[in-house]
């Protein structure tokens, strides 16, 4: 079936979201963090918060999880608004290090569940 866009739209922002296979809909623009010091809380913060930016896609490998929560938390954006997208470090392959992999981010990210969990 895969990703179509669709006139739905997230939150109530107005933003176009592509309808995925499985029925969820995630934000067609996203906030990308980076790693080696590409990372600005005040951008993230201002992002969520007057951009309405609803979709931070992030990894392990770029050492700012922790630093999303912060931004996340002060930035009021309820987590039910937000998708987050985060990726799986090749050295956390297989089947129990991936679960733990996916719960030490949740836990980094301060948040209950992702909207993605990609490998690289």
């Amino acid at each position: 079936m895969g990703a179509r866009l669709s006139m739905a739209t997230w939150a109530p922002l107005g933003f176009p979201t592509l309808r995925l296979g499985n029925g969820l809909h995630i934000p067609v623009l996203g906030l990308g963090t980076s790693h080696q010091g590409g990372y600005s809380h005040d951008a993230v913060v201002y992002a969520l918060q007057k951009c309405g930016i609803r979709h931070i896609d992030t990894a392990k490998r770029y050492g700012c999880e922790l630093l999303l929560q912060k931004a996340i938390k002060e930035s009021d954006v309820k987590r039910e608004d937000l998708w987050i997208t985060t990726k799986l470090w090749h050295s956390d392959y297989g089947y129990e290090n991936t679960k733990q992999a996916c719960l030490d981010s949740c836990k980094r990210l301060g948040v209950q569940y992702l909207g993605c969990f990609d490998g690289l």
